[in-house]
């Protein structure tokens, strides 16, 4: 009878392996064993937050690039750019925090101070029209005043700091660097790029930019804002590095 009963077991441990089960092992505890069986299994399924998460990771990192590893150079480590090396800057700055922050502004502008467009809705989805018509506004802004017209011009597009000059001569260099960039040769020229750049980007916007006022005004408007905006982010750019060491202790 003994026989007969390991024989049984036997053959039954035979006939799960054959069917490519591993026979359960009385000393693994019953939770454990489910576990083997869900991953030898079908793989686990994966959370729905799961994308969310990623997604609240990768701006958190984006944003902490921006505000922490952003490099703020200084007149004295100038050095002349190649057109390959604008081109690295446009690339960079495309999708900054910067970009999408110029075109949130400038939808402000338009929804607050100019009529309201006929063409997008009330409310709150108006304005997502908006911003997502001006950020792509910005970004074609980003492709000429950033790459195309400092290469063709030979002019530097990037800000440098002068921390070493009193506080309110900062303030006046900083907002005058929106009119005076280097030029690759190193001396100091009118900044037409970004404003040629800014020029072109509206132009071109007047062809696929429902109920946008088109002609030389809106244009010039447009360059005399961006101009504002500009002298905005050049003192953000001055003194961020100053505010972040005394505040944050980085």
């Amino acid at each position: 009878m003994r026989f007969l009963f390991v024989g049984c077991i036997v053959f039954c441990q035979t006939f799960a392996i054959a069917q490519g089960t591993p026979p359960p092992d009385p000393a693994q505890p019953a939770q454990t064993r489910q576990v083997s069986m869900t991953e030898e299994g079908s793989p686990p399924a994966t959370p729905d937050n799961f994308s969310l998460h990623r997604m609240t990771l990768m701006i958190k990192k984006r944003i902490n690039k921006a505000i922490d590893g952003k490099y703020y150079p200084d007149l004295d480590n100038w050095q002349p750019l190649t057109t390959r090396e604008k081109f690295e800057i446009f690339r960079q700055r495309l999708y900054s925090p910067l970009t999408f922050a110029a075109a949130g502004i400038d939808a402000l502008k338009d929804s607050s101070i100019r009529k309201r467009n006929p063409e997008y809705e009330h409310g709150v989805m108006g304005f997502g029209q908006e911003y997502g018509v001006y950020l792509g506004v910005s970004e074609t802004e980003v492709f000429f005043g950033q790459f195309l017209m400092p290469a063709l011009l030979k002019q530097d597009p990037r800000y440098f700091r002068n921390p070493g000059l009193p506080f309110f001569k900062r303030v006046l260099y900083s907002m005058s660097r929106v009119v005076i960039t280097r030029s690759d040769k190193g001396n100091e020229t009118f900044n037409a790029a970004p404003m040629l750049g800014e020029a072109a980007s509206q132009a071109l916007s007047d062809l696929y930019v429902p109920g946008q006022r088109q002609g030389v005004h809106p244009i010039l408007g447009t360059v005399g804002f961006n101009l504002v905006r500009d002298a905005g982010f050049n003192l953000l750019h001055e003194f961020w590095p100053d505010l972040r060491r005394k505040f944050l202790h980085r």
